[in-house]
């Protein structure tokens, strides 16, 4: 909301630089005075424009490219008859995206060795990217030195593991607690073989 009292305004130049003249204990300050009636002008004006492009701007974590009937879905369950609208969304489009950590505000493709189920692999943020309108993760054959930990001796000790591999999370980035998840995904291998996880006893 506007401020009723023009002097009640502070200025937008309110960053605070540290000065090096030692004359100057700071180079800008919040300036809660006008020196003049120009000058208060146009603040007010300044303000009603960012008041303005804040009302028609409107963020979103459903992405722009997913088609419109997408948007929408009946429940999946006889028992419920409620329609789901659509929060999230990522349809890969955008050609060459990587996922290194702090380079994409929705993924983080980790960079880490998995140590869940006896994994064989290491997670590398180099085995996710996209390309031709998809997501790749790539596995390879790949040496990784890495530092690990021994759960029962309580130290530390030098492993390596010869295959490399890929995990996007969504991990302090946003977060679902219920509802209906979808996605489309070619999985490599012979599709007649069951099983996507083979993980080890």
């Amino acid at each position: 909301s506007i401020a009723k009292d023009p002097s009640d305004l502070y200025s937008f130049s309110s960053c605070c630089q540290v000065s090096t003249n030692p004359f100057s204990s700071r180079k800008c300050l919040l300036s809660r005075k006008m020196k003049n009636n120009q000058s208060r002008s146009k603040h007010l004006m300044l303000l009603a424009a960012i008041v303005l492009l804040a009302g028609h701007t409107h963020a979103s974590w459903v992405d722009p490219d997913t088609p419109k009937e997408f948007r929408t879905i009946q429940a999946l369950v006889e028992s419920d008859n409620r329609e789901y609208a659509l929060v999230f969304s990522d349809e890969f489009e955008t050609e060459g995206r990587t996922f290194k950590d702090g380079t994409d505000p929705r993924w983080t493709a980790i960079n880490k060795n998995d140590y869940t189920n006896d994994a064989l692999h290491y997670y590398s943020h180099d085995n996710a990217r996209t390309s031709n309108g998809v997501l790749n993760i790539t596995t390879e054959k790949k040496t990784n030195l890495y530092k690990a930990f021994d759960e029962k001796t309580k130290k530390f000790f030098a492993d390596k593991k010869h295959i490399q591999s890929g995990m996007l999370q969504g991990w302090n980035k946003f977060c679902i607690t219920g509802g209906i998840i979808e996605f489309s995904a070619k999985l490599p291998g012979d599709p007649f073989t069951g099983g996507l996880w083979p993980a080890r006893e």
